[in-house]
């Protein structure tokens, strides 16, 4: 991974958008490189014509414009003057325009605030891009004094294509000689958890934990199989809830998660670990699609 350096920012002039790119720019190499401010106008004026007189495009325009100049600028800091801050205003649905702008411009990262888990999703279920996504509770601390990524989060449910979300963790780790924390989170039914506190699974249990300790093992690129900063952990129970604790335990700067494209029935049935994740955590969550 040569770096972070082309970054689409959707925004809505909300301050959640501003959580999001205080976050980004710790992640990023703006030694060169380009952010895209995107802002996304619904058809809402169409369906109603007497507001569209107030609110013109012009308008649009000004307002982006003093957007960058106000916010957008000062969380660059001193890299503001090194990178191109390009300007887009785009027309219809909100998802689909984020989505297809990130995959015509290929950017390294989408940045986007996250009110709540679904909208964030319908991003990432329609680009291949990864998305780092900001909960509105996360800190919110100006980008002066917030420090580089020291501690990766990366969990994995070993599906077949794990290897991509593991490798671009590590990817980060060698950019910023980082902590890896990788997680994986056994979940069990509920007749399972009462068979494991009355001893009835004991074997069971252990034999489960022992084989996804050995999937970490091999998921672990060979030149970190002995770094000590690296911890292989095996967790039971719920996956966004385990993941989410783990998170404000150990401190992750980022959390990054593997993105399934699952159908509706199939996700109907198995919920969403993104979907929860995103509602349930206050860390930054870094989605790549598999």
């Amino acid at each position: 991974m040569e770096g972070i350096k082309h970054i689409l920012f959707p925004t809505d002039f909300f301050p959640n958008a501003d959580h999001a790119l205080l976050h980004a720019v710790r992640l990023a190499n703006f030694t060169e490189g380009e952010i895209i401010v995107q802002h996304v106008v619904t058809d809402y004026f169409e369906q109603h014509p007497h507001w569209s007189a107030l609110f013109g495009i012009h308008e649009m325009q000004t307002e982006i414009d003093g957007y960058v100049g106000t916010h957008v600028a000062p969380i660059l800091g001193d890299t503001a003057g090194k990178i191109n801050i390009r300007k887009v205003i785009s027309k219809g649905d909100t998802a689909k325009q984020i989505a297809d702008l990130a995959e015509k411009e290929m950017v390294d990262m989408v940045v986007m605030g996250s009110a709540d888990g679904e909208f964030t999703n319908s991003v990432l279920r329609l680009t291949s891009r990864p998305v780092l996504a900001v909960s509105m509770y996360s800190d919110a601390r100006p980008a002066a004094h917030m420090h580089k990524i020291n501690t990766i989060l990366v969990a994995t449910d070993f599906s077949q294509h794990s290897h991509r979300v593991v490798r671009y963790a590590f990817g980060l780790k060698k950019m910023f000689d980082a902590s890896v924390y990788l997680v994986h989170v056994i979940e069990s039914p509920k007749v399972f958890e009462f068979g494991v506190r009355q001893s009835a699974f004991f074997n069971t249990v252990e034999r489960m934990r022992v084989w996804a300790g050995n999937q970490l093992l091999n998921l672990t690129p060979d030149e970190f199989i002995n770094d000590p900063k690296v911890i292989r952990l095996v967790e039971f129970g719920s996956a966004s809830d385990r993941i989410a604790e783990i998170a404000e335990e150990v401190g992750a700067d980022v959390t990054i998660v593997g993105t399934h494209e699952y159908g509706a029935v199939r996700k109907a049935l198995m919920g969403s670990t993104t979907d929860d994740l995103l509602i349930k955590t206050t860390n930054p969550v870094l989605a790549v699609k598999m």
